[in-house]
């Protein structure tokens, strides 16, 4: 359909950025009155993205993030790092979940490439260093 493509892979770049592990995905259109047909291929991708998601869970192991994840992941860690007073509530809720500590490489236990580890810490001393002069100009 028209613009399904998308809107699902602007889901998946969405999910990503806060750290989901997309394994599956659905795109299902829907029609005004009846479509049998339509209907049983809604069921069948429903169907196929399910047992996608069952064997993921029962894999039990997270998939190592992209560096597009990694670096998203150190660029926000600065910002609500940097921004406390801003955001206070994004604040306590990295720190609460120990994203802010400094040895944290990623929102999960999953293995992070070296690289994109070096790449995404640069990325965020970058974005401190960047707020920092936005806030002081401010002032």
């Amino acid at each position: 359909m028209v613009g399904e493509k998308d809107v699902l892979d602007y889901l998946d770049t969405v999910a990503d950025i806060w750290g989901f592990d997309v394994v599956a995905r659905a795109g299902l259109v829907t029609q005004p009155g009846p479509t049998p047909g339509l209907a049983r291929e809604n069921e069948r991708k429903l169907d196929r993205a399910a047992r996608s998601f069952f064997r993921a869970l029962a894999e039990g192991r997270a998939r190592r993030p992209g560096l597009r994840s990694v670096v998203v992941f150190h660029a926000q860690r600065a910002s609500f790092d940097e921004l406390a007073d801003v955001a206070p509530a994004d604040h306590a809720y990295w720190k609460e979940l120990g994203w802010l500590n400094p040895g944290v490489r990623y929102y999960t236990s999953a293995a992070v490439n070296p690289l994109y580890d070096i790449v995404g810490r640069v990325v965020e001393w970058n974005t401190r260093r960047q707020i920092r002069r936005d806030l002081a100009a401010m002032r």
